[in-house]
């Protein structure tokens, strides 16, 4: 019973949103007239209204209160082309990100590194969202298989949030989760651009981070972190020519934007020797779903 209560209560703020966007297309000056009407009839048949009840002494049934016509017919009336109207203006994200060197204790830097080690054959292939072929390669150690260290790590970011947030320009939000992976890239790997939330599975996706670690003296170059300038619109992120660039720089930590379009570079390991790769600690914090 509990849940057909939230699912109603839920219908009615759907039904109460949907009605907010109608009406605020109705102030556009995009909209012509003809829309703007057909419009008007969908919010009426979203309340409950039949448009031909609207008759009164003062308005004529034929023109049901609109003047002048349209008239109103028999056949369903066309659905106005929303995409076309909705979201005109872009949003830019910059590739703006917070950088934070020696962002652990040296013995809990030494740690996560020895779990990377001793952790080497429980690692997975790495995979995408969209099952992109060619487009990823790495491996994947869950957090589940770490968990004292997730928590100790979980807590550190949490901590620092308050302090990242402002930086980024971005609101303060719940978070719901922190996900976290372990990822190991060695000779000849790299992520192909992306982002972190463009996928229904991903949406609550709100700000990624990236903590790298590997062995001193470096045995890998390569791995770069590019964030790419990203245009917002339409529900598509579209990456542009400008990027920032971040060096994988041990005991180092990264936090941007989700949305941001983003690429690991490939990675050159002559050994090709498991410990000497780059690896990270790597994942998202993700809001509440709405």
């Amino acid at each position: 019973m509990a849940n057909d209560i939230v699912s109603v209560d839920r219908l009615k703020q759907l039904t109460n949103q949907s009605i907010e966007t109608l009406e605020s297309l109705l102030k556009s000056p995009d909209i012509s007239s003809q829309q703007k009407a057909e419009i008007a009839f969908k919010i009426l048949e979203m309340v409950g209204v039949s448009p031909e009840n609207l008759t009164s002494s003062a308005v004529s049934a034929p023109t049901n209160g609109f003047s002048p016509k349209p008239e109103i017919k028999t056949d369903p009336i066309p659905e106005p082309d929303y995409q076309s109207v909705i979201q005109k203006e872009s949003l830019f994200l910059a590739g703006d990100h917070v950088f934070i060197e020696n962002f652990l204790p040296l013995k809990d830097n030494r740690e996560i590194l020895n779990i990377a080690f001793s952790k080497s054959d429980q690692f997975v292939g790495s995979t995408t969202t969209t099952q992109a072929v060619n487009y990823r390669q790495s491996s994947i150690l869950y957090a589940t298989l770490f968990p004292e260290f997730y928590n100790l790590m979980r807590n550190k970011i949490l901590k620092s949030l308050p302090e990242i947030l402002p930086k980024l320009n971005h609101q303060p939000f719940d978070v719901s989760q922190v996900e976290m992976q372990l990822t190991a890239h060695n000779d000849g790997c790299f992520y192909k651009i992306h982002n972190d939330s463009g996928s229904e599975k991903t949406y609550t996706r709100t700000i990624t981070y990236v903590y790298y670690f590997h062995q001193e003296p470096k045995q890998f170059s390569g791995g770069e972190l590019r964030l790419y300038e990203t245009e917002l619109k339409n529900g598509s992120a579209i990456s542009h020519g400008k990027y920032k660039t971040i060096e994988p720089r041990n005991n180092s930590i990264v936090f941007f934007d989700s949305r941001c379009k983003h690429e690991v570079m490939p990675v050159r390991c002559p050994s090709r020797r498991f410990e000497d790769g780059r690896f990270t600690l790597n994942g998202w914090l993700r809001r509440p779903e709405n």
